[in-house]
């Protein structure tokens, strides 16, 4: 966020300086106005790309085995054009999709949260795509010899779920 910041402001110092330089080639005095309009334009111009772009630039730098199951846009009072289109500031990704051991059904995956200017979370989850639900790998005291979870708290998942949907593929069925 304070990278942000400091690029905005070089920008516009940056800015102001290249068209106090064009005045000065042509030998004119450059109007009182046109310095700050410019400058603003630029960091404000700067500021939509950089907002409306994360997203994109983000999931775009994830590996190839990684795929975007979901996204969340979020407005704020403070920048009102954002009531007009909603930029992504955070999206969950899957990667790392594995059968569990054993013939289960099951699927392990490894979920991760990433939000704008927040460090990026990771949780291993197991998938029961016949059954509907999930539960975090940590919560469970392993798997028995024929692979079924022991212990947990599963949740349920509803049909449309999008984790669901990208971890065990269109049905609630596990994809190949």
């Amino acid at each position: 966020m304070w990278f942000n910041l400091i690029a905005v402001v070089v920008l516009g110092v940056a800015v102001a300086g290249v068209v106090m330089l064009a005045f000065r080639v042509f030998g004119r005095k450059p109007p009182r106005w046109i310095l700050p309009l410019m400058a603003g334009a630029a960091m404000m111009t700067y500021t939509l790309y950089n907002d409306y772009s994360w997203f994109s630039r983000t999931a775009g730098a994830l590996p190839s085995t990684v795929r975007v199951a979901q996204t969340y846009e979020q407005t704020h009072p403070l920048q009102p054009w954002t009531y007009l289109v909603a930029p992504v500031n955070r999206f969950v990704a899957v990667g790392n999709v594995v059968p569990a051991p054993g013939e289960t059904g099951y699927r392990l995956a490894e979920v991760h949260l990433l939000q704008r200017y927040v460090p990026t979370a990771t949780a291993a989850m197991v998938f029961d795509c016949a059954g509907g639900r999930r539960a975090d790998l940590v919560d469970l005291d392993g798997f028995d010899a024929s692979g079924q979870p022991i212990g947990g708290e599963w949740r349920e998942l509803a049909d449309g779920d999008p984790l669901r949907a990208v971890v065990c593929g269109p049905g609630g069925t596990p994809s190949a």
